[in-house]
């Protein structure tokens, strides 16, 4: 069986090792990993809502108001829905 490390890549007069082109590659791929992580867990993530650049919390606390008043809207139609059918019923 061969050795890994015994491999090499020739191009014209120019020798470069296996393990050098391993090398490389695994740095770039630490360095995109890097940056992709940085970029995802970056702080301070602005949202867009409604045209309107906002933080992360407020953003948080504008959707639940807004779940909050459609769920009130949705309370306000059934009692409206009950209350014709009960004159309806008279």
């Amino acid at each position: 069986m061969t050795n890994l490390l015994d491999f090499s890549f020739k191009v014209l007069d120019f020798t470069l090792p296996l393990w050098v082109v391993l090398v490389v590659f695994v740095l770039i791929g630490a360095i995109c990993l890097g940056s992709y992580l940085f970029i995802l867990l970056k702080k301070k993530r602005k949202y867009i809502y409604e045209k309107e650049e906002v933080s992360v919390d407020e953003f948080k606390r504008l959707e639940k108001f807004e779940t909050q008043r459609n769920d009130f809207e949705m309370e306000i139609a059934k009692i409206k829905k009950s209350r014709k059918s009960y004159s309806k019923a008279k």
